[in-house]
């Protein structure tokens, strides 16, 4: 768990938020709670631990990893990392990318975002540098060769790209970079992040706008899709899923179009937001549920 030091942090940080809601409609696939649950949340939780296969296989029954690569991602000398693997049954080739580690990387996160600078992306957005280094480093330390090595092996396969936390920042980076270079069809691409921080500005928000199917699955009072404030110029990606429960098997949720509606978890006062909730998705506490090879207890 995150330490009291991490929580009082983010509580003092977290005083005040501002951003704009928008609606636009867009025809896309059906989020499916089974997929997330059960698919796409198992193969993000997976990046935090030293044997994924066991996810990969819980998510996918006949998924392979690739390989896992690990980078320092900050003047700490903390790791961020990533991991490829395929599965011929889903016929996916995945991209996960790691979240934030327990020993203090996410005050880290917060300060960079918060006060750092803003990078250009490709096509002209801005982005958050501190994501934008940590991306960019993983993929270029191997991520990119073991990515082109499954997709020249499987090139009809969709591309699904996932994370929690940073490693949600990470994932939006990552699609809305095979696409924005075109190295991948707009509509092969499955991006779905958990906890996803705000990473850059409204354009990079309308370029991962774009894709066909992109989620962002938010746990009620979960604080860093809150960060960092919405009046710093930076905005968040359509379309968010809401769950304003524990997120337990069967319980309702939320689906926004709009950008920042407050309608979802927007529409939470900061003051209000629990770290707990970031450190529980679907019902489960995420470290017990990544050392258990992600599966449910219950």
């Amino acid at each position: 768990m995150l330490t009291k030091r991490i929580s009082v942090f983010i509580s003092e940080v977290l005083i005040l938020c501002f951003s704009n809601s928008y609606n636009h409609p867009i025809l896309r696939p059906e989020y499916s709670d089974d997929f997330a649950r059960n698919v796409m949340w198992p193969l993000a939780a997976g990046a935090y631990i030293d044997h994924q296969q066991e996810c990969i296989t819980s998510a996918t029954g006949d998924g392979k990893l690739k390989r896992k690569l690990e980078y320092d991602c900050d003047i700490l000398d903390e790791k961020c990392s990533a991991y490829t693997a395929s599965s011929e049954s889903k016929k996916a080739v995945i991209v996960a990318w790691r979240g934030s580690q327990i020993n203090g990387e996410v005050p880290m996160e917060v300060l960079d975002i918060l006060f750092g600078k803003q990078r250009v992306f490709p096509g002209g957005a801005k982005v958050a540098d501190f994501f934008y280094d940590a991306f960019l480093n993983l993929w270029n330390t191997g991520i990119k060769d073991d990515f082109f090595t499954l997709r020249q092996q499987y090139p009809d396969y969709e591309v699904w790209v996932t994370g929690h936390s940073l490693g949600a920042a990470m994932a939006g980076l990552c699609a809305a970079y095979l696409v924005e270079l075109g190295l991948v069809p707009a509509n092969q691409i499955k991006l779905m992040t958990f906890g996803e921080p705000r990473t850059g500005d409204s354009t990079y928000a309308a370029l991962l706008d774009s894709l066909p199917y992109s989620y962002r699955v938010v746990h009620n009072h979960d604080p860093v899709p809150h960060v960092p404030f919405g009046i710093e110029n930076y905005k968040h990606h359509r379309t968010e899923i809401y769950y304003s429960n524990t997120m337990a098997k069967g319980k309702p949720f939320t689906v926004c179009v709009g950008d920042e509606s407050h309608k979802c978890s927007e529409g939470v006062p900061v003051l209000l937001t629990n770290v707990l909730d970031h450190l529980d998705y679907y019902g489960e506490d995420v470290v017990g549920y990544f050392e258990r090879g992600c599966k449910y207890s219950k």
